[in-house]
C-alpha cells in the first residue's frame, strides 16, 4: 500500500540565480561604499585647490590627496546630502594623533569662520609663539622665519608700519606687511574680563566663539549674539560694542562676563599662505584651534589650468605636476 505522502512528494525549487546575483551585487556595493566612507573619514581624502593663496607650492586647479590620520583622527561632525548644506551637525570625537602640526607643515583645516569650507595653509606658528611681521619679513619669537621655497610676493608695495589695514585680526595689529606682535593662545591660558583689559575683549570673543561658546550683548530689551562669521561691517560694530558698552551687558553661555573665566583647551595655530600678498589667512580671521585640523596634503594626483580654454585641452593639463609630493 502506497503512502499518501509518497504519491504527492513535496516539490523543491532550484535557487533563483538572478535573485542571488542581485543580492551578491548589493552586498558588494554596500560593503564598497562603507569601505570608501571609512577610508575617506579616517585615513585619506581628496581636495581641490580653488585659489592661488598657496602659490607656487600649490596652484589653482591642483587636486591633492591628504593624510587624515597623521594630525587628527576625528569622527564626522556633520551628516547630510553631499555637496549641499542640507543636513545637521553632530558631536564628534577626536582621537589621539601621531603628532600635532608643527611650524613649516602644510595643513588642511576647517575654515574657522565657516566650517563648511576646508582651507589649506602653511603653519608658521604654534601655541605660545609670538608672530611679528616687519616689511614683509616674518619673525617667530624674534627669530627670522624664512619664506617657503616656492612662496612668493606679488605686491611690491609695502604698507607702512603705522598704517592700519581693514579686516586685520586682532583689530589694531597693523597690516599684512607690518603685523603684530601677536601671541598664539596656548593650552591652559585663561581669560578674565574687566574694564582694564577691554582692548583684548574682541580678540578673546573670536577665540571663544570658534570653540563653540555663545556670547551675547543685552541692550535696550533685546539680545544680540556675537558671530565672527559675519561681514566686516558687523565685525566693526561688535568691536565697537566691546569698547563702549558696560561689562555687565555681556554674557558668555549665560554667565555675566565679569564672572566668566575661559580656559584654552586646544592648541592653536597661526596659518599663512605661501603667496603672502594674496592670502586670506590668520592675519585676517585669527587662530586655528586643534579641533578644526583635518590633515596634511601629501601628493598632487591631478592638475589642470582652469584659465585655458577647452580647445587647448592638452595644454590645460599640467602633466609635470602629476604625482608631485607636497612640501
Amino acid at each position: 500500500m502506497n503512502n499518501k505522502n509518497d504519491q504527492n512528494p513535496k516539490k523543491t525549487h532550484p535557487p533563483n540565480n538572478s535573485q542571488n546575483k542581485f543580492i551578491e551585487y548589493t552586498k558588494l556595493i554596500v560593503s564598497t561604499l562603507i569601505a570608501v566612507f571609512l577610508i575617506r573619514t579616517f585615513f585619506i581624502s581628496t581636495y581641490q585647490i580653488p585659489t592661488g593663496s598657496m602659490e607656487d607650492t600649490l596652484l589653482t586647479g591642483d587636486h591633492i590627496i591628504a593624510n587624515k590620520f597623521v594630525f587628527s583622527v576625528r569622527t564626522p561632525d556633520w551628516i547630510g546630502i553631499p555637496y549641499t548644506r542640507i543636513g545637521f551637525h553632530m558631536p564628534f570625537i577626536q582621537l589621539p594623533a601621531f603628532r600635532k602640526p608643527k611650524k613649516g607643515d602644510i595643513v588642511i583645516f576647517k575654515y574657522p569662520e565657516d566650517t563648511w569650507y576646508s582651507y589649506v595653509k602653511r603653519c608658521v606658528a604654534v601655541s605660545g609663539d609670538t608672530i611679528l611681521i616687519r616689511d614683509k619679513k616674518l619673525y617667530i619669537n624674534g627669530i627670522y622665519y624664512p619664506n617657503a621655497p616656492d612662496g612668493k610676493f606679488i605686491d611690491y608695495r609695502t604698507y607702512p608700519i603705522n598704517a592700519s589695514q581693514a579686516g586685520i585680526f586682532p583689530p589694531g595689529a597693523g597690516n599684512k606687511d607690518n603685523y603684530g606682535p601677536v601671541r598664539v593662545p596656548a593650552v591652559g591660558d585663561t581669560f578674565q574680563f574687566s574694564n582694564s583689559n577691554r582692548k583684548l575683549w574682541y580678540e578673546r570673543f573670536v577665540i571663544m566663539a570658534y570653540a563653540g561658546n555663545q556670547i551675547e550683548l543685552q541692550q535696550y530689551n533685546k539680545t544680540e549674539k556675537f558671530n565672527p562669521t559675519t561681514d566686516s561691517q558687523e565685525k566693526r560694530k561688535w568691536f565697537g560694542y566691546t569698547q563702549r558698552y558696560d561689562i555687565h551687558r555681556f554674557f558668555v553661555n549665560g554667565t555675566p562676563l565679569d564672572k566668566y573665566i575661559h580656559q584654552i583647551k586646544y592648541p592653536h595655530y597661526f596659518m599663512m599662505g605661501d603667496n603672502r600678498d594674496n592670502s586670506l589667512d590668520s592675519r585676517y580671521w585669527g587662530f586655528v584651534p586643534y579641533c578644526l585640523i583635518l590633515g596634511e596634503p601629501i601628493i598632487i594626483y591631478w592638475s589642470w589650468n582652469k584659465l585655458l580654454p577647452w580647445d587647448k585641452f592638452y595644454k590645460k593639463i599640467r602633466w609635470d605636476r602629476f604625482l608631485q609630493l607636497i612640501h
